[in-house]
């Protein structure tokens, strides 16, 4: 029995993580698309939306790693076995979540500091645009 449910708990791994690597693609993706779009013709909303979104995907992959390295730390013997691995699927919803609502929340210094420079980058103005 502890064959099938150690198959189970690899699978579910597997599975997991396969989808984390699509679902994180997926937003680089996004991301990339968003930036390449960003000209001289570009808003400063247009600035903001994209710095914000990097800056949601990049608090998302500092929360990721702190999870990781607390996993890392658990003792072998303290896992819950299959709901557990369907708990850590779902987490990473939470965390993607959670990074969104850090950088709403507390994100715009930077995401405004990225906007300015990007400003100059581009060579935008308020004026030019609003």
């Amino acid at each position: 029995m502890a064959v099938s449910t150690d198959y189970s708990s690899s699978y579910l791994s597997v599975m997991n993580q396969q989808a984390q690597n699509l679902t994180d693609s997926k937003k680089t993706g996004d991301i990339t698309r968003q930036a390449e779009s960003l000209g001289k013709g570009s808003s400063t909303e247009d600035l903001k939306s994209a710095m914000k979104s990097f800056e949601s995907y990049f608090v998302e992959q500092m929360i990721k790693e702190v999870k990781k390295t607390n996993d890392a730390l658990k003792p072998d013997d303290d896992t819950d076995g299959w709901a557990g691995q369907m708990s850590d699927m779902y987490m990473d919803s939470t965390i993607s979540t959670l990074a969104s609502e850090i950088v709403d929340k507390y994100g715009d210094n930077f995401t405004d500091e990225m906007v300015d420079h990007m400003k100059l980058e581009y060579g935008i103005t308020d004026d030019d645009n609003n």
